[in-house]
C-alpha cells in the first residue's frame, strides 16, 4: 500500500472514530437530558373539598371541573407529573384543617386547592399561612376577608372561584332596578351566609333601597315552613342565600304556601335554582332570578366546548362548581409553567398566579393584586327550553372586581364589618357608618 493510501486510510479511520464519538455523546446527553427530566418530583396537589354531606354535589363538580382541565394537559406541567390527593372536608372547620395538615405533614403536598365551605377556609387559612403553602380556594369558599388587607390576609393565598360580594352587589344592582327597592332576606346561620347578605344589604343601601326584614335558618336547618309563614310580605321581593339543599327546600315550601306568584325572589349564588335542583322543581322553578359567575347558557366558544364535555360525562349541565374547578387547575398549570415549574417557590409561584389571564367557560379570567379573581357577574333567569330548565344570562356585569361597585379606599372607609351587622342590616345608617 502506498503512503498516499496510508494517509487516506488513516483519515477516514480517524473520522469515523470522531463521528461515532459524536454519536455516542449524544446519545449519552440525551439520557442524561432524559434522566434528568425523569428525575424532576412530580407537583403533588391536595384538593380539599366536600364528597360527603349536604355540600358533596358542590366538592364533587368542582373536583371534577379540576380533573377536567389536568386531563386537558396530560396530568403534566414544565415536566413535572401532577398527582392530585382529595380529602372530604365534610364542610367541617375541624375536619377541614385536620385533612390540610395531614395533605401538608404526611402527604408533602405542595400546593393545596379547592375549598368549598367558608368556615372551612377560615380554618385552613391561619395553617396554611403559617407553613408558606400556597392555598388556591377554587371551589365555593367566599369569605370576603381572606382576600382583603387586613387579620386574615394571607400572602400564600390566592381564590379563582368567587368572593361573597360580588354575586350579592350585583343582585343588588339589578332589583333596584326592577324597582325593587325594599327587600326581606334570608341566609344561612354562618360565616358564608353573613358575607353573602351582608355584602347585598352594604350594596342595597349604598344604592338607596333598604332590607326590611332579616331571617338567619341554620344551617341544618330542613323547615322552612315557619321562615315562610314569617316573610315580610309588604316587601317588594326577597333576597336569599340557603345552600347545601336549604334552598331547594325554602323555594318549595314557599311555591306551597302560594308566595311565588306575590314576591319576585332573588336567589344569590343560585344555591336554589342549582342546575341538579332544577328537575325537582319543575315548572315552579321558572321565573327565579339568580346572580352568579356562571351560566350553562353562555354564548362563547369557551363555555360551549367545556359543557358539551361535562355534559357528556354527567349527563346533566354544569353548575359553577365545574368551571370553578377547571378555572383554578388552569391557572396553577399556566402560574406553574411560568416559573418553569418550582412551586416550591412559594412566593414566585403566588406572584405568577396574579399575574394569569385568559378566557375560560366562566368569561375573560385575570386577578387582583390581593389575589382574588376579576371575572363577570351574570343575572340568570330560569327558564324551560324543550324538557330542560335552564339558567339563562339576562344581565352581565363584566370584570367586577371584589369591591364592585366600590373602591377599595369606599369600602374600607366603612365602619362594620358584615358579620358584625348580623341583626342590623334594617338599618342603613349603621350599614353606611364611617369610621
Amino acid at each position: 500500500m502506498s503512503k498516499g493510501h496510508h494517509v487516506r486510510f488513516a483519515e477516514r479511520a480517524g473520522a469515523r472514530v470522531v463521528a461515532g464519538a459524536i454519536v455516542a455523546f449524544s446519545s449519552a446527553s440525551l439520557l442524561v437530558n432524559q434522566a434528568a427530566a425523569q428525575a424532576k418530583p412530580p407537583i403533588k396537589i391536595g384538593f380539599i373539598a366536600p364528597t360527603s354531606g349536604g355540600f358533596a354535589p358542590s366538592g364533587e363538580e368542582c373536583i371534577l371541573g379540576a380533573k377536567m382541565y389536568f386531563e386537558e394537559i396530560g396530568y403534566e406541567v414544565a415536566g413535572r407529573k401532577i398527582e392530585l390527593i382529595v380529602e372530604d372536608e365534610q364542610a367541617r372547620p375541624d375536619v377541614g384543617l385536620t385533612k390540610a395538615q395531614k395533605l401538608v405533614e404526611r402527604d408533602n403536598v405542595q400546593v393545596l386547592m379547592g375549598v368549598v365551605s367558608s368556615a372551612v377556609a377560615l380554618a385552613i387559612n391561619e395553617y396554611a399561612r403559617d407553613k408558606k403553602v400556597p392555598l388556591i380556594l377554587s371551589c365555593d369558599a367566599g369569605a370576603n376577608e381572606l382576600t382583603i388587607p387586613g387579620p386574615l390576609a394571607n400572602p400564600t393565598l390566592v381564590r379563582t372561584s368567587q368572593n361573597g360580594r360580588t354575586p350579592s352587589a350585583a343582585a343588588a344592582d339589578f332589583m333596584m332596578k326592577k324597582g325593587w327597592k325594599n327587600i326581606a332576606v334570608l341566609a344561612a346561620d354562618y360565616a358564608g351566609g353573613f358575607d353573602t347578605i351582608g355584602g347585598f344589604g352594604a350594596a342595597l343601601c349604598k344604592l338607596g333601597g333598604k332590607i326590611t326584614q332579616e331571617q338567619y335558618p341554620p344551617i341544618t336547618n330542613n323547615d322552612y315552613g315557619p321562615y315562610v309563614t314569617n316573610l315580610d310580605q309588604k316587601a317588594d321581593a326577597v333576597a336569599m342565600f340557603l345552600p347545601g339543599g336549604g334552598g331547594l327546600r325554602f323555594i318549595k315550601q314557599f311555591v306551597e304556601m302560594g308566595l311565588k306568584t306575590k314576591l319576585p325572589v332573588m336567589d344569590i349564588y343560585g344555591q336554589a335554582v342549582y342546575e341538579p335542583f332544577l328537575p325537582q322543581l319543575g315548572d315552579s322553578s321558572i321565573g327565579i332570578y339568580s346572580t352568579l359567575h356562571y351560566s350553562s347558557a353562555i354564548k362563547t366558544p369557551a363555555n360551549e366546548k367545556f359543557a358539551k364535555a361535562y355534559f357528556e360525562r354527567t349527563k346533566h349541565q354544569p353548575s359553577d362548581n365545574a368551571p370553578d374547578g377547571w378555572v383554578g387547575a388552569k391557572a396553577f398549570a399556566d402560574a406553574a409553567k411560568a416559573i418553569d415549574g418550582n412551586v416550591e417557590d412559594t412566593a414566585r409561584f403566588i406572584d405568577a398566579m396574579k399575574a394569569v389571564k385568559f378566557d375560560s367557560p366562566k368569561g375573560p379570567i385575570a386577578l387582583d393584586k390581593y389575589g382574588q379573581v376579576i371575572q363577570s357577574m351574570y343575572v340568570r333567569q330560569v327558564e324551560k327550553v324543550g324538557s330542560d330548565y335552564v339558567n339563562t344570562p339576562v344581565a352581565t356585569y363584566p370584570n367586577v372586581d371584589q369591591f364592585w361597585p366600590l373602591s377599595f379606599e369606599e369600602f374600607e372607609s366603612y365602619k362594620y364589618r358584615y358579620v358584625d351587622l348580623k341583626g342590623s342590616l334594617t338599618n342603613c345608617g349603621k350599614v353606611l357608618e364611617k369610621k
